[in-house]
């Protein structure tokens, strides 16, 4: 446990942007309460000349503060994927560039528990720092909220304390289903990352050549509506109000397809990492 917990710390130590990203957005957060905070008569009158309260984000419904909520809740799932997509790309890659792959081979850590803890940063511990930049931005609106609202108005945006527990919990089951859909994404990156420098570009580009050939050999489009789906399933939960159900609705067979992939994919990572 300690040689895990290690590991885990050194990742957040090398790919600092998996703190940065969120830490940066709380800080903008708190600026702009402070903002709003200091000029409140202007902030009330900007809401009712841009008309916001008649506006409705193309996400889900938000079980706290309505449609700040929900773009709270939005933002928050973006930089989970954009911190996951970023380090992903990175984190085998910047071994291989820097060299410390034979210092690393020299511990007493093997492979195959070196690409579980990376997996474990992308698929949990990234999410894990997204539901914190959620809850504190969660609690900003809350503080903000009671400064400037009536009861009733609290009482009618759901903002309270028990709201954004909720919110949180929403997030999180999100999070959980989310991750599931990017674990044979991580993987697939994980090996491509250790045979070339892009791994994202040279992934874009395959997919493309796969959807290009299929279709012209086939004359039909399934196989490239499958990798859509397949390839936006994390996004599509990301932007449905049922998140379990949307992972659920690629069909069973897909999803165990999908599981035997990511295991396949995780020996062929541990064995190119090994072979280095």
């Amino acid at each position: 446990m300690k040689q895990s917990y290690t590991l885990v710390k050194t990742e957040l130590l090398e790919h600092k942007i998996i703190i940065r990203l969120p830490l940066f957005l709380a800080l903008f957060a708190t600026v702009l309460v402070v903002m709003i905070l200091s000029n409140i008569n202007n902030f009330s009158f900007n809401i009712q000349m841009g008309d916001i309260d008649g506006w409705q984000p193309p996400i889900i419904a938000s079980s706290f503060a309505g449609v700040v909520g929900s773009i709270s809740f939005f933002i928050a799932g973006i930089v989970s994927l954009l911190s996951f997509f970023t380090y992903s790309a990175r984190a085998l890659a910047k071994e291989r560039k820097e060299g410390s792959l034979a210092f690393w081979h020299s511990m007493p850590v093997s492979d195959r528990k070196a690409i579980a803890i990376k997996l474990f940063v992308a698929l949990v511990i990234i999410p894990l720092f997204s539901s914190l930049l959620l809850l504190f931005v969660d609690v900003i609106v809350w503080i903000v909220a009671m400064w400037v609202m009536p009861a009733d108005m609290l009482v009618e945006n759901s903002l309270s304390l028990v709201a954004i527990v909720m919110h949180w919990g929403q997030f999180i089951s999100m999070m959980a289903a989310m991750s599931l859909a990017l674990l044979p994404i991580a993987c697939v990156i994980f090996c491509a990352s250790q045979l070339t420098d892009h791994p994202l570009l040279v992934l874009f580009v395959a997919i493309t050549l796969v959807k290009f050939i299929s279709y012209m050999l086939f004359d039909s489009m399934a196989i490239g509506a499958w990798l859509n789906r397949v390839s936006n399933l994390a996004f599509n939960i990301l932007t449905n109000a049922h998140p379990w159900q949307t992972l659920a609705s690629v069909g069973s067979i897909t999803l165990l397809g999908l599981l035997i992939a990511a295991v396949g994919l995780f020996k062929i990572s541990v064995y190119l990492r090994s072979g280095d």
